[in-house]
């Protein structure tokens, strides 16, 4: 999807923030390229910054999908970063607006 459309999407769910998913907390919904290239390139910039929109910039023109990121803290903590498309969610029976 372009950025407008995901954009849209991440607009649509963010009554999500605050559910549980698998054990943690959704926090943060993040707008993220599709391409592997890309998604490592993002990947490097989002966990130094923990900017997702300073880290999405340079790939505004690239396929993109939305996640869900659980546990932040855990980032910096723990060295993980755990984060699942959102149509992984509608297995939890959460209500993801696509």
């Amino acid at each position: 999807m372009n950025f407008k459309e995901a954009t849209e999407l991440k607009n649509k769910n963010e009554h999500l923030l605050g559910q549980k998913y698998r054990g943690g907390t959704i926090e943060e919904l993040i707008i993220r390229p599709t391409n592997g290239k890309e998604f490592e390139a993002f990947t490097k910039s989002y966990l130094r910054t923990l900017n997702a929109e300073l880290s999405i910039q340079p790939f505004l023109e690239s396929d993109l999908a939305v996640d869900a990121v659980c546990d932040r803290a855990k980032i910096r903590t723990n060295n993980m970063f755990f984060r699942t498309e959102l149509e992984n969610l509608l297995d939890e029976k959460l209500d993801v607006k696509l």
